[in-house]
């Protein structure tokens, strides 16, 4: 894309403005520095339209030039970075995406968060199929150890030790046959904020009747989705959803 590709503004915009913002929108978690021509590279600018540019994002702390030419993101992106993470509320995000999960295969979804040494449940949506999880309801608290996938995800991704849970880290998804009740099974995958840390985990659970492998693989592409949905929205990193092992 060349520089006139950008065109002229739509109707209340700034071409300037949009094309500043191109420029941080350039840095991702795998080119958090870049040089003045792979900025041109990326935007499609040219290189001294790039440099006045990111001229003025130094001057107000939106990118820094290294030593070694390079330019990254700046304080000011950390700043708005963290007033955005303050200003969310995480189950106003999370609600929509469950609904559409059991909409989408009518099994009950719960969101969980890790407590301390206890899960606590912030939301569940529930299937309205009569055989259905009535395990959870939101509010509740339990023992971390006390099992299921949810509970296993958790651990795994606060940082527990052991093969299991380095499998899982690598694996994203855990699943469960009668870890908490007998005819229960469940599927969860672990959500992640802005800083990369886990924010709680999404689960999707039933009868273990129901729970066939086919359908299970079916519910894993699903719930991967949505967490990858969620992640974004949160401004976390999704590259871990591609990765992930349904089989």
């Amino acid at each position: 894309m060349m520089d006139g590709d950008l065109g002229l503004p739509k109707k209340g915009g700034v071409i300037a403005l949009e094309r500043g913002l191109a420029i941080l929108m350039s840095f991702n978690f795998a080119k958090d520095a870049l040089r003045l021509t792979d900025l041109a590279k990326i935007t499609g600018l040219n290189k001294s339209t790039v440099l006045r540019l990111c001229t003025s994002l130094e001057r107000q702390g939106f990118v820094k030039r290294r030593e070694d030419g390079r330019f990254q993101l700046g304080s000011a992106v950390f700043m708005l970075g963290e007033i955005y993470k303050h200003s969310l509320h995480i189950v106003e995000l999370v609600a929509p995406v469950m609904r559409n999960l059991v909409d989408k295969v009518n099994e009950s979804a719960t969101f969980t968060v890790l407590e301390g040494d206890s899960v606590v449940c912030l939301h569940k949506v529930e299937s309205s199929q009569a055989i259905r999880d009535a395990g959870s309801l939101a509010g509740d608290r339990y023992d971390l150890n006390r099992g299921g996938a949810s509970s296993t995800v958790l651990r795994a991704f606060s940082g527990e030790t052991g093969a299991p849970f380095d499998e899982l880290r690598k694996n994203i998804l855990a699943e469960s046959h009668g870890a908490l009740f007998p005819d229960a099974a469940a599927v969860a995958c672990p959500i992640f904020g802005m800083d990369g840390a886990m924010v709680g985990a999404i689960q999707l659970s039933g009868p273990q009747s129901r729970f066939t492998p086919d359908y299970v693989k079916n519910i894993k592409n699903i719930i991967l989705e949505a967490a990858t949905e969620i992640t974004r929205t949160l401004g976390g990193n999704t590259v871990v959803y591609a990765e992930a092992k349904t089989d």
